[in-house]
């Protein structure tokens, strides 16, 4: 069993008992009635399952990010040290990915990361793999796959950490064809249905707020018109946040932000999303959310967020 260990200060007089239990990040307080009196130092163990009742973290940092296998977009050579280097400033608890292998390269990033825990989940064959990376233990993890599409069988990734495991986490990769197939793998997956708290990634989905309208028609739509790919839809986040119910993270923390200042991804619009389910505002706040500029060491920006505990 993990334990926890912490000193406290113990007061008692003959009416009450006055405990102070000092961890790193929280104070735990107790009152007792008593019939004696005397102050002296008390020693307290605790198993560390129930450690978040005494010890809530009062800020989680984490990113989503498709790092395109560990490949160069253009050069196609390694990513990672470059990747590393971008992240390892951000003191993340938790990192999600996407188009990764379980292989070496995944196995390098999360140890020079400094991260000791994972999971991996996978999509077709070896292909349109997600990731986490953690400090805390995962207790439990679970991947589902979809059935196949023209753009490829997709995977949605989840699991639940050690000191929250009231939290479930969700990362996916969907489709970069079609809305109608995007709309279908997300039915399949059912976050709501599942209680995702946090769901990310790459959603290859758009939002109409995100632009102003001549933004919208010379880049959003002019382009895909140009590339003869399907015309802007936005029935997959309508879904998820007017439907579903789920909060766009970087809209909330950013409503005045438009154009390429939104934009995640080569072609100049917003595809990857964090999306937080209203019951986790009870105990946690947005306190910041952010794109951070991979430097086009892959060929999509990383969606950086902390949370703080109310």
């Amino acid at each position: 069993m993990n334990i926890f260990v912490s000193f406290c200060l113990l007061v008692k007089t003959n009416s009450f008992s006055f405990v102070q239990i000092k961890t790193n990040t929280h104070s735990f307080q107790k009152r007792n009635y008593l019939k004696e009196c005397r102050c002296q130092f008390a020693f307290f163990v605790f198993p560390l399952s129930k450690l978040d009742y005494f010890c809530q973290m009062s800020t989680f940092r984490f990113v989503t990010v498709n790092v395109f296998s560990f490949r160069h977009p253009e050069k196609y050579e390694s990513n990672l040290t470059d990747l590393v280097s971008i992240f390892s400033e951000l003191n993340l608890d938790l990192i999600a990915v996407q188009e990764i292998q379980d292989d070496d390269k995944w196995k390098t990033f999360r140890s020079r990361l400094g991260f000791d825990y994972s999971a991996c989940g996978m999509a077709h064959r070896k292909y349109f793999g997600n990731g986490f990376a953690c400090r805390h233990p995962i207790i439990c993890s679970e991947n589902q796959v979809t059935d196949s599409y023209p753009g490829g069988k997709r995977a949605f990734l989840q699991c639940s950490l050690q000191g929250f495991e009231q939290i479930q986490f969700a990362v996916t990769h969907l489709d970069h064809l079609n809305e109608d197939c995007r709309l279908s793998q997300i039915a399949e997956f059912q976050p709501n249905e599942k209680q995702i708290d946090i769901l990310m990634g790459d959603f290859n989905a758009l939002t109409r707020n995100d632009y102003s309208d001549r933004y919208y028609q010379n880049i959003v739509e002019g382009k895909r018109r140009q590339s003869g790919w399907e015309l802007p839809r936005f029935d997959l986040t309508n879904l998820l946040t007017n439907t579903w119910k789920y909060e766009d993270v970087f809209r909330i923390a950013n409503p005045e932000l438009k154009d390429e200042d939104v934009s995640t991804c080569a072609y100049g619009t917003r595809i990857d999303y964090v999306f937080l389910h209203p019951r986790l505002t009870d105990r946690f706040f947005v306190n910041k959310c952010e794109i951070i500029d991979t430097k086009g060491v892959t060929d999509h920006n990383a969606i950086f967020v902390e949370l703080k505990s109310k």
